[in-house]
């Protein structure tokens, strides 16, 4: 192999994935026919498979001229996809917030620009998002035990979100449909591919995650305006909005308007590629 191209491989857990499967290469993950396509963008799939009543889901990510160019036109090097993911998830485990785990990792490279990458992510057991979970809520009023359960969700929201601005990272796709949630109450935090990370938190990806989690929650129907001031209230630490709290709200709807807006043209390109039916 050339010296200007370089390849990693990490198998945290040798167990879950043995090489009588035929995955000990990263041409072997790269390559990998089995199991059934979940997701479809440019230049990334993600697959489900099965192995040993085990359940997996590979990300794998190609090199696309678009994304490159796209990261070069805004002054930013193009991320590490895998392996980036593979550390964000430690960053996110060392702020105090549950999140996936990674079974195996790689990356190849040109000159230090990723040509391709892949990771393996074990399945959330009992855990769904709570985008589904809330959709699919048919309560039509809620009753002393229901409002107890959402008002404990919508702390536990705004609590992971504090601890995750706290340790200086912003998610950059924090939806409710990113947001896990299992029999026992744990919240989980996943896809986090994106995460950035800073010694403080700019307030410009403060309102970018909150404004998402605002569109997310608003699209469920689900969720009033006592709900989302206590979420806020939450988030904040505190009992009432100064001047200061009350301009990031309107900075929040304002960005919450503009993710609305910018969603639909989403969709459309999407469609247009190929990605979504």
């Amino acid at each position: 192999m050339s010296p200007l191209l370089q390849q990693t491989l990490r198998i945290l857990d040798p167990q879950a994935l043995p090489h009588s499967f035929g995955l000990s290469n990263f041409a072997d993950f790269m390559n990998f026919q089995g199991g059934e396509r979940v997701a479809l963008q440019r230049g990334r799939t993600v697959t489900y498979f099965r192995l040993n009543d085990r359940g997996f889901y590979l990300k794998r990510n190609h090199f696309n001229a678009r994304e490159f160019l796209k990261c070069l036109l805004h002054l930013r090097w193009p991320p590490r996809n895998a392996l980036g993911e593979w550390e964000n998830i430690q960053f996110v485990r060392n702020a105090g917030i549950v999140t996936v785990n990674p079974v195996a990792a790689g990356e190849k490279t040109f000159l230090g620009i990723e040509l391709a990458s892949f990771i393996v992510i074990e399945e959330l057991y009992g855990a769904r998002s709570l985008e589904k979970i809330i959709e699919e809520d048919s309560a039509e009023s809620l009753t002393g035990e229901r409002r107890s359960w959402k008002q404990s969700l919508v702390r536990g929201v705004a609590q992971m979100a504090r601890r995750l601005h706290s340790a200086g990272l912003c998610h950059q796709d924090f939806y409710l449909g990113h947001i896990f949630l299992d029999g026992a109450g744990t919240l989980y935090l996943i896809d986090l591919q994106r995460v950035r990370r800073f010694r403080k938190v700019p307030r410009r990806f403060i309102v970018k995650d909150l404004g998402q989690l605002n569109y997310s929650a608003g699209l469920t129907g689900k969720f009033s305006k006592t709900d989302r001031m206590r979420f806020l209230l939450h988030y904040l630490g505190g009992t009432s909005l100064g001047p200061d709290e009350k301009r990031l709200a309107r900075s929040i709807l304002a960005k919450t308007e503009r993710i609305a807006r910018h969603t639909v043209k989403l969709l459309r390109r999407r469609r247009q590629r190929g990605e979504l039916p």
